[in-house]
This record gives structure tokens, sequence and C-alpha cells, in this order.
């Protein structure tokens, strides 16, 4: 759609002319690039095969001066000795002559008998030769340069017979060049970076698995391996699959592009001197300038051509983008002003304070048609609410060109009132002269009227709240009362018993009196046990009034000391009651109301062994310390609580025959009380009887006001 005004036929030709250049100059560049490499890959082939005649010319001087005229060497070949004296006999005699075949890359020298079982080698391990290849190299009259893999690595190889004097066949005479060095010297002489790569399936037939870990996979083909040597890889290019190419028998070129350098690599075909089998390449490597030019003049073509095209396109692009720009931009300034003149309160006076424009929002809210309200004064919609004086700061604000903000009360048509938050701010002309004010605004007349029912609303609420809060403590102090009752029983069971003791004691003494006898140490006796009675009494009233009374006073106790004093107040036969732990153990709190809990739960053990007839009853309470708290566990056999009722037996007016009250005191109670000295109480069923766990807090809080 951008085009299409101008989509015309000078516009196609142009556009097939630019395809036309490109194709031509693309097909003109191809052709002069098949040129170079095959100029580069003749080049490669005579370097390669000079360094190849080198070889065999090196390896002729080191026969003639070293090995032919040798007639110790030769004896000791001809000689029938297998013994290890003849390999360093062997070995001594060359020593002298190493220098020669180190300085030209001469990686071994080897020899064989004449069926060409092989018979010394400089390396620590022999080459091993297949019998396909003994048959051919058996055949050999003349010196021959071979390229073959053996067990041992993929060399060059030169091989040349050894006769003696009477022109007898000795034995074979091999030279073993090292590829790596020779790739070197290349590269030190020629500047290539050169890299012997051969075909995987071929080492891995052929070589031992240790030495195949000398050899690497190729990168541009998995299916090729090179050594790994100091030699191997001088270059750091960027992959690129050549599998395709690589498969072919044929040698061939590629290109590769680093950091806008350009590298040729030439690969030259490497074949088994026997089979005539491809066996690998001889890959070539270097940066060509030569190259890089005819990539670059034709790109630079190539590019102009596209750049011009690109720029006559861009041209008309733009053209069409900047016009329906301007056309997009006027429909939403378009679009934007029917919403803001449907939904914004928009009115501008001139500075006389005569409307001259009003939104049609500002119709809406106002009741007025725009007919009806141009052209007349703003104080039209003035609400009688708001003071003279309001209106006279905001016009003196305006007048001296500042921005007013705020919210207003204004009258509608129908004499009804709204209200509207927004802005006044004055509008100049082209030559910065005052030319009026325009006000945009909206309706708060929502808002207004929701804040005034929140504040009934608030106002409703706060009564309630005090309401509930005056119900909430009447039934707080209702609470207290009942347990206040409720623990009143419980210590007025306590007092029955010294009362009751107190009445015996009185009312046999009044009858000793009536019958005149009684004696002084009766008298005694009687004063004894009333002294007893009213200590009891006393410690009861003390406990009982400290149950109630915030005190610092003895606040810090012996937790073995109050389980065993419980402990000791039982004397129940048949009974195994025990108690374990830190006997130190100390905590805070009243010792009264530990004593009271644990004494009950103690009771209630004994009451339901009584009930279910157990015999050999058995409780044993634990104290351990768990540093941040103390836990006393109490356990008996009694065959433990209904699990249906477990649950509640800690709730309020709940009640059974066993485990729901501690002398009197209900479970709940108790609960109360060690949750009032920041514990935990709670019980579990275990084994064949049930445990209740007091959780104690050992932080000192006697300086803290307990709460009932």
């Amino acid at each position: 759609m951008v085009f299409k005004r101008f989509f015309n036929p000078y516009f196609f030709v142009f556009i097939l002319l630019v395809l036309f250049l490109v194709v031509f100059f693309k097909d003109l560049q191809h052709k002069q690039e098949k040129v170079f490499f095959e100029k580069n890959y003749k080049k490669i082939e005579k370097i390669y095969t000079n360094y190849l005649d080198d070889m065999k010319e090196h390896s002729q001087i080191l026969f003639f001066n070293h090995i032919q005229d040798n007639y110790e060497l030769i004896n000791l070949l001809k000689s029938r000795d297998k013994s290890s004296n003849k390999y360093f006999q062997i070995k001594q005699n060359l020593e002298n002559r190493s220098n020669f075949y180190k300085k030209y890359n001469i990686k071994a020298i080897s020899f064989y008998t004449k069926e060409f079982n092989p018979f010394f080698s400089t390396l620590e391990q022999k080459s091993k030769i297949n019998l396909s290849y003994k048959k051919k190299l058996k055949s050999l009259k003349k010196d021959s340069l071979l390229f073959f893999i053996s067990n041992t690595n993929s060399v060059i190889k030169f091989i040349k017979p050894i006769y003696d004097k009477k022109y007898d066949l000795s034995g074979f005479f091999e030279a073993s060049f090292d590829l790596p060095k020779l790739a070197h010297k290349i590269f030190l002489k020629e500047d290539f970076a050169v890299t012997f790569v051969f075909k995987k399936i071929l080492l891995e037939n052929k070589l031992e698995n240790k030495l195949l870990k000398k050899y690497s996979a190729f990168k541009y083909d998995e299916e090729y391996l090179y050594e790994k040597s100091f030699f191997s890889s001088r270059e750091n290019l960027p992959s690129k699959n050549l599998e395709d190419e690589m498969n072919e028998n044929s040698g061939f070129s590629t290109v590769l592009e680093v950091q806008d350098e350009e590298y040729i690599k030439t690969f030259f075909p490497l074949y088994d001197s026997f089979t005539k089998e491809k066996i690998g390449y001889a890959v070539f490597t270097k940066k060509d300038l030569e190259y890089s030019k005819i990539s670059n003049k034709y790109n630079l073509i190539i590019l102009f051509n596209i750049a011009l095209a690109f720029l006559f396109l861009s041209s008309i692009y733009f053209y069409n983008k900047r016009k329906n720009r301007c056309l997009s931009i006027e429909a939403k300034l378009e679009s934007i002003m029917r919403s803001i003149d449907k939904y914004v309160i928009v009115v501008e006076t001139n500075t006389k304070g005569d409307i001259t424009y009003a939104s049609q929002a500002f119709c809406d809210i106002s009741g007025y048609k725009k007919e009806e309200i141009l052209n007349k004064p703003v104080n039209i919609i003035r609400s009688p609410d708001i003071s003279k004086k309001f209106f006279e700061k905001m016009w003196g604000k305006i007048s001296k060109g500042e921005v007013w903000e705020g919210e207003i009360k204004n009258l509608d048509k129908n004499g009804n009132s709204y209200w509207e938050r927004g802005s006044i701010s004055p509008l100049y002309d082209q030559n910065k002269n005052l030319t009026g004010y325009r006000a945009i605004k909206v309706n708060i007349t929502d808002e207004k009227q929701l804040q005034k029912l929140n504040s009934i609303l608030k106002k409703e609420l706060f009564s309630k709240i005090s309401e509930i809060k005056t119900m909430d403590q009447l039934r707080i102090d209702e609470s207290k009362v009942k347990l206040m009752s409720q623990i009143l029983d419980t210590f007025s069971n306590e007092w029955k018993k010294p009362i009751s003791n107190l009445s015996s004691s009185i009312l046999e003494f009044e009858n000793r009196v009536d019958k005149a006898r009684y004696t002084k140490s009766d008298l005694k006796e009687f004063l004894f046990h009333l002294r007893e009675e009213v200590k009891t009494l006393s410690i009861n009233l003390n406990e009982f009034r400290k149950f109630f009374i915030d005190s610092d006073e003895n606040d810090k106790y012996n937790v073995y000391s109050v389980i065993k004093s419980v402990v000791d107040s039982i004397y129940e036969k048949n009974i195994s009651l025990n108690i374990k732990g830190d006997k130190n153990l100390e905590t805070y709190g009243i010792f009264y109301e530990l004593r009271k809990v644990v004494s009950g739960i103690v009771t209630n053990s004994l009451d339901a062994f009584k009930s279910k007839n157990i015999e050999n009853g058995k409780i044993d309470i634990e104290i351990i310390d768990k540093k941040e708290f103390l836990l006393i566990k109490i356990e008996d056999n009694a065959g433990g609580i209904p699990e249906e009722i477990l649950p509640k037996i800690f709730d309020h007016n709940f009640s059974t025959k066993y485990y729901t009250n501690t002398e009197g005191l209900p479970l709940y109670l108790a609960k109360l009380i060690i949750e009032k000295a920041k514990g935990e109480i709670w019980v579990e069923n275990i084994n064949n009887g049930c445990c209740f766990f007091i959780k104690l807090n050992t932080e000192d809080r006697r300086e803290k006001r307990r709460e009932i």
C-alpha cells in the first residue's frame, strides 16, 4: 500500500536493470575466482611435488653416503644372528650419522630382511607390513618414494633395496619422514600453513589404540583425523562443513573469511602408493591478497548497484511514510479532539471572560447547548455558595499569567449544583500577547457525595465500635468472675479437710472436759494438732492470695523440688511413681500453680488405675532441659484417653470421668494457669497410656506484670 502510487513502468525497468547488473557482475566474479583457484592449485601442486623430490634426494644422499658403502652394516644385515647384541651393533653403527637424517626431517631409519620382515628401526615400535604390501615391496628393483599408512603412523617412506658386493639382495633400507615437521618447513619457506589429514576409518583399522590417541578430529570433516603436535596447526579459522567436497577424490579449494581477511584453503589429495586409494589430504592454508582484490572489486560493484537501488526505493518509501505519517497524525489528532470534546470539560474565554469555546462534555454537565453558551460570560454557571473573594483571588492569579488549580462548585441550567476539579491557564498568540484563558476540568460531584457519605459512615462506625468494646469488657469481667468462682471452689475443697480436723479435735476435747478425763499431755497434743491445722489453713490462704496478686516474692523456684513434693505426698501400693531429670533446673512463676496441675494429673492417673483394676500401674515423670524452655512429661500405662474426646478435654465446660479434673480443678483451668505463665500444655496417647506435656518458659519474668 505504501508503494501503490509509485508502481509505474519506470520503476520496474530500473529494478530489472539493477538485478541484471548484479547477476552479470556476480557471474564475472565467479569466472575470475575459478581461474584464480586453478592457478593456485597448480602452484601448490608444484610446491608439494618439489618437496617430495627433495625428500627423495635427501634419502638417496643418506643411502649412498652412509648405507651403500657401509659393509659392516650390510654384513650385520646378512648375518643370521638374531640376538639383541646384533640390534645394538646396528644402532651403534648409525649413531654417528643420526645428525644427518634429523636435519632433513627424517623421522626414522628402518631395515628389513630380503623377505621384508622388520629387522631394525630407530623407533621403539617397529612397523608391521601386511602380506599384500610385502609382495609388492619384494618386487622393488629400484628406490621408491611411497605414501601409505602402517601400523604405527601415516608417513611418507623412501624404500631402497640393499645389495652386497656381489650384487646379491641383502635387505631393504627405509627412511620415514616426519609429516608435522615437513608441514613446518613448508610454512617457514612458502608461508603456507600445512596440515596432513587422513581418513579416520583407515587409521582405526591399521593403527594401534595407543597410537590412535595422537590424532584429533579435523574440524571441517570429522571423518578425517590429523596428528597432534607442536607443528600440527597454526590456524585459528572458523569451522566450515566440507564433508561433500572431501568425499570426492579430486582436490579443491575453498575460502574462509576472518575479520574482513580472506584465507584460501587448498585440499591436495593423498593416495596410497600400493592401492591407489585416497587416504587423506595435504591441506594448504594461506591468506591471499589477490583473491581479496578480486572479491572486493566485484563486491564493491555489486554493493554500488544495490545501494543505488536501495537509495531509490528508500526515497520512495520515506516519502510515502512521511506522507502517511502526517495523515495518520491528523487522523489521531482529530480522534483525540473528538474524545476530548466528548469526555473532557474544556472552556475557553477571552480576556473579558466571555466564552469563545465549550466542549460537548461542558454542555452535558451544564445543561446548555453550544449556541446558548458561546459569547456569554462565564459567570452564568457561577454558584452563589462560592464567595466573591474566591473568584477575585482566582482571576487575580490568572491575570498575572499564572496557572490556577483547585476545586469549584457551579450551577447548571436547571439550578442544580455540581463540583469540578481542574486548572485554568492563560492563552497567548504568536507574539506572546494574552488572548484569553482555557479551563480544563473533570466532574467530581460523585466524589464529593462519596466523601460526605464516608463521613457519615465513619461516625456510625465509631459509635458501633465503642458499643462493641463496652460489651466485650462486660464479657471479660463476667469470665473473670466465673474463673474466680471456680478457683474458690477448688480452694474451698482444700480448706474443708483442715477445718474438719479442727472441728473433730475440738469436739473430742470438749467430751474429755465434760467427763473430766484429760491430762496435761492431752492438752499439749490438742494444742499441737490445733497449730498444725491452722498452719495448713494459713499456707493455703497465702497460696490463694498469690494466685490473684502479682508479686515477685518466691518467683524463682526449683522444678524438680516441686514435682518431688507431689510424688512424696502420694502413698499407693502396687503403683510405681518415678521421677527423673536434672535436680537443679529452675524457672520463674508461682510454684503452687505447677504443683497443683501436676498433682491433679497424677491423681487422675491413680483414679484410672483403680477404676480399670490395673495392677502394677506405672507413672513416669521426666524433666527435660530444652535450653530455651523446660518440658515436663507425665506418662502412665492406664490405657489412654478415647480418641473421640482427646481433642476436647481442655475445652470449657467439658467433663468426663477421667483425665478432665485435677483434684477438682478443670483441665481447661489448668491450661489457663500454664498459659498464664507463658507456657503450653497438651496430651497424647502413647504406647498403652497417655502422656501429658507441660512446656515452661525459662525467661526471667519477675520484672513483668502477670495477667489473669
